[in-house]
């Protein structure tokens, strides 16, 4: 079996990770959880070629969903400054620590310890992205549901911030919103 990153802890077949409330939004350092479909296989050896496809494969499996952002080239408001930072306060728990079964990657993450709030800082400031050249920011998160219901209206609230100023911008409904793994 194999996961990356490297787990926090391991508990015989259970390891821990932890989802970052901080990213980059890159999904770098960690923040992309990921744990391969167990293979049985021999002693391995050296490769002698890479295209040489005779030796151990893994399908790693994405446990986390990755959500992103971009500003479209209809949106005037930021001009030519760039976004360097994006907090977002999701309705429900989303990040934090969390235990997988590396032998059974399709029982999807259990949720220990968590928080809502998430902040990118940007390797890499966003602007503007035109048509032919989309630039984006993504989050990884804990695969979540928000089912229409009794419980009323879940909302994600989001504020974008350049090196002078902030966006607020309206509240997202995430009611009726499924976002899986791997997506």
């Amino acid at each position: 079996f194999c996961c990356y990153p490297v787990p926090t802890s391991i508990s015989g077949t259970t390891a821990r990770f932890t989802i970052p409330s901080v990213q980059d939004g890159k999904v770098t350092g960690g923040a992309d959880i990921m744990i391969a479909d167990p293979v049985s296989h021999g002693a391995l050896t050296p490769v002698p070629d890479p295209e040489d496809h005779s030796g151990m494969s893994l399908e790693m499996n994405r446990m986390l969903h990755q959500f992103r952002f971009y500003v479209p080239d209809t949106d005037t408001k930021l001009g030519t400054a760039k976004i360097e930072r994006i907090q977002l306060s999701f309705p429900t728990d989303v990040v934090g620590d969390i235990n997988l079964n590396i032998l059974n990657p399709s029982q999807g993450p259990n949720l220990i310890s968590g928080g809502s709030d998430v902040t990118l800082k940007l390797a890499e400031p966003l602007s503007v992205s035109e048509s032919d050249d989309m630039q984006y920011a993504c989050v990884a998160f804990l695969p979540t549901s928000y089912e229409k219901g009794s419980s009323g209206t879940y909302l994600l609230s989001l504020k974008a911030y350049t090196d002078n100023k902030f966006v607020s911008f309206d509240p997202i409904d995430m009611t009726g919103r499924n976002f899986r793994a791997g997506h």
